[in-house]
């Protein structure tokens, strides 16, 4: 026995039915994916203004020339021969 009260101005339930669309929904890619990412240059945004202070910040820690390090890592025992 099913008791349904139908109050004005509030629709009906829909019936039990499958389903469809739920879940995550599907990307839609504006680019190409495999693109590599480009960043916006205007300067002006705040973006861009944030990009520039990290910029800035990473410059300090660049390594201009590496040199040439072998044996760095090598075994204390290796002497021994």
């Amino acid at each position: 026995m099913n008791l349904e009260i139908q109050v004005p101005g509030v629709p009906k339930p829909m019936p039990d039915a499958p389903k469809k669309g739920i879940g995550r929904p599907k990307k839609t890619a504006v680019h190409n994916p495999l693109a590599p990412y480009r960043r916006c240059r205007c300067g002006v945004c705040s973006m861009c203004k944030d990009n520039a202070k990290w910029d800035r910040i990473f410059a300090k820690f660049e390594v201009s020339q590496y040199t040439d390090v072998k044996g760095v890592f090598q075994s204390p025992l290796r002497d021994l021969r």
